[in-house]
């Protein structure tokens, strides 16, 4: 891989144009290293498609407007086989990136090659015990990873790897009653075939985070309107805090 690699990030929108709002500025002026991002709205109604095409930014590589909602697999896949680049990636609208991630992503895949699925960290430092979780950051080539069996979907891979690779599917459950976006189980496919996977750490083996917005805790949250008569914000806020202990202290 070239020691400046063409970067290519994917970010999807469907409705949530208050999320949009705050996390795509940041995301575009985030890193002076040149990536680009493509963008696929899937069937905003809610004034997202108007948004977006008032935007006019140098790293908008491309605007997708789907006329309905395509999911996530549909279009990762869409965008992992036509882009032409060596590391490809995903971020949220739901998720606010801090400066130079990009480059300390872009980094840590230079030094192992044999990374896969890599990102910053989208839990609190109050859910999770910080000792306990330095104990089990490695260091490989100089990078210092939280190895995980999966991460969450804001990532950085090399595209050669999910070339060679395939198997991102839909999950289903319960008689097919409930369909599980399936990256979760491609990444454990990625790791039986020897790949790393993992939360960036600095060197004193902090977790690097992004700051998730979706979490009732934070300033810009908004309860999501389709939610609204079956769950309540505490309920949100204990499984977060379960998710963390679970793949951060358990694991």
């Amino acid at each position: 891989m070239l020691s400046n690699p063409v970067t290519h990030i994917l970010y999807i929108t469907f409705n949530r144009l208050y999320y949009t709002e705050k996390t795509l500025p940041v995301l575009l002026d985030s890193c002076d290293y040149p990536f680009m991002v493509r963008i696929v709205d899937n069937g905003s109604t809610d004034g997202t498609v108007e948004y977006l095409k008032s935007l006019n930014h140098s790293r908008i590589e491309q605007i997708i407007y789907n006329k309905k909602n395509r999911g996530l697999i549909k279009p990762t896949k869409d965008f992992w086989k036509e882009s032409n680049a060596e590391l490809v990636g995903k971020i949220d609208n739901d998720i606010l990136v801090p400066k130079n991630w990009v480059k300390k992503l872009i980094d840590a895949h230079l030094k192992i090659p044999q990374l896969g699925v890599c990102g910053y960290c989208h839990f609190r430092k109050e859910d999770y015990n910080k000792v306990v979780v330095s104990q089990k950051v490695e260091g490989i080539n100089g990078v210092y990873i939280r190895r995980q069996p999966w991460i969450g979907g804001n990532y950085l891979i090399k595209s050669h790897h999910i070339k060679n690779i395939p198997g991102y599917t839909q999950s289903w459950k319960f008689l097919k009653k409930r369909i599980f976006h399936g990256f979760t189980k491609y990444q454990k496919k990625l790791s039986k075939k020897g790949l790393i996977h993992g939360y960036l750490c600095d060197k004193k083996k902090n977790l690097l985070l992004w700051e998730h917005i979706d979490d009732p805790r934070n300033e810009h949250y908004q309860l999501n309107p389709n939610y609204a008569n079956r769950i309540i914000d505490e309920n949100i806020v204990e499984w977060l805090k379960q998710d963390t202990k679970q793949l951060l202290e358990d694991y």
